[in-house]
C-alpha cells in the first residue's frame, strides 16, 4: 500500500472512530433548542453538500476520484469544505449539549483530524485541479468570510 493511501486510511479511520464514539456516549440530538438548531443546520449543510457534489465526486478519503470535477456551486461557493463544516457543527452541538470530558476530548481529536485531513486534501486538490488555487483565493475553508 502506498504512503498516501495509508495516510488517507488513518485520517478517515480516526474521523469515523471519533464520530461513532461521540454518538455512542450520549444522545444523538441536542436537547437545548439553540444547539438543536445548530445541529440541524449542520445536517442540512451536509445534505446540501452531498446533493451538489453528486456521487461522481463523493469520496470520504482525501483523494480525487477518476473523472471528478471541481465543484464551486451550492455551499462550495462560500466554503471549500462544507462537509467538514457539517460534521463539526453537528458533533459539537451534541457535545456541548451533553458534555463530558470524554466527549470533549474526542471532539478535539476529531477537530484536529479534520484540520489535518483538510490541509492534506487541499494539497491534492491543488495538484489535481488547475483552477483550485484561484478557488482558494475567493473562498474560506469552513467558515464563510472568516476561515
Amino acid at each position: 500500500m502506498n504512503p498516501d493511501r495509508i495516510k488517507s486510511f488513518i485520517l478517515v479511520s480516526i474521523q469515523l472512530a471519533c464520530i461513532l464514539l461521540i454518538l455512542a456516549t450520549g444522545p444523538l440530538f441536542a436537547v437545548n433548542h439553540l444547539l438543536l438548531v445548530v445541529e440541524t443546520g449542520g445536517i442540512a449543510l451536509g445534505v446540501w453538500s452531498l446533493a451538489v457534489m453528486g456521487r461522481k465526486n463523493l469520496n470520504i478519503a482525501p483523494t480525487v476520484r477518476d473523472g471528478a470535477q471541481l465543484i464551486t456551486r451550492g455551499p462550495y461557493r462560500f466554503i471549500r469544505h462544507p462537509m467538514y463544516a457539517s460534521v463539526l457543527l453537528t458533533v459539537w452541538a451534541v457535545i456541548i449539549d451533553q458534555s463530558t470530558l470524554l466527549r470533549s476530548i474526542v471532539g478535539l481529536i476529531l477537530t484536529a483530524d479534520l484540520m489535518i485531513k483538510m490541509i492534506y486534501e487541499e494539497g491534492i486538490l491543488k495538484w489535481h485541479f488547475r483552477d483550485y488555487p484561484a478557488y482558494t483565493e475567493r473562498t474560506k475553508r469552513i467558515i464563510p468570510f472568516i476561515f
